[in-house]
C-alpha cells in the first residue's frame, strides 16, 4: 500500500513518517505541501494521502479539495490529522472530502490502525 504524506519538514513528520513505515506492506512518499502537483500524484498512485493539517501551511483544506476533484476510480483514501481537533474543524475536513480525521496527540493509534485496516482490505 502506498501512503503520500503531505507535511511540511519536521521532527513530528520524520517521526510519524518512521511508524507508518514500519506497517508491513506499506511504503511511505513523503510531498511537501508547496512541491505538490497533480503530476506527483499520478507519478505515486497512492492508495492514502495523508495531510498533515498543521503542516500544510493554511491550505489543508484546500489540498482535501484537489485531491476530491481527481476521477472518481483514482481517488484514493483522504486522511487528515492535526493538532485542532474540534468537532467543527472534523467536520471542515470531512466537508472537503477528508474520509477520517485523527488527532495527533490522541488519536495516533487509530490512524495506525486506521492503515493497517485499509491495507488488509487492499490486499
Amino acid at each position: 500500500m502506498k501512503v503520500l504524506f503531505i507535511a511540511g519538514a519536521s521532527p513530528t513528520r520524520e517521526r510519524l513518517a518512521e511508524v507508518i513505515s514500519e506497517l508491513s506492506g506499506v511504503q511511505v512518499e513523503i510531498c511537501e505541501p508547496d512541491g505538490l502537483k497533480d503530476r506527483k500524484i499520478m507519478e505515486v498512485h497512492p492508495d492514502v494521502i495523508l495531510i498533515d493539517m498543521d503542516q500544510s501551511r493554511g491550505r489543508g483544506l484546500e489540498t482535501i479539495r484537489q485531491f476530491r476533484k481527481l476521477p472518481r476510480e483514482r481517488v484514493p483514501v483522504i486522511m487528515a490529522i492535526g493538532s485542532i481537533a474540534s468537532l467543527q474543524y472534523r467536520a471542515s475536513c470531512a466537508e472537503a472530502g477528508a474520509m477520517y480525521f485523527f488527532d495527533r496527540v490522541r488519536e495516533q493509534d487509530w490512524l495506525i490502525d486506521s492503515l493497517a485496516s485499509i491495507r488488509e482490505q487492499l490486499t
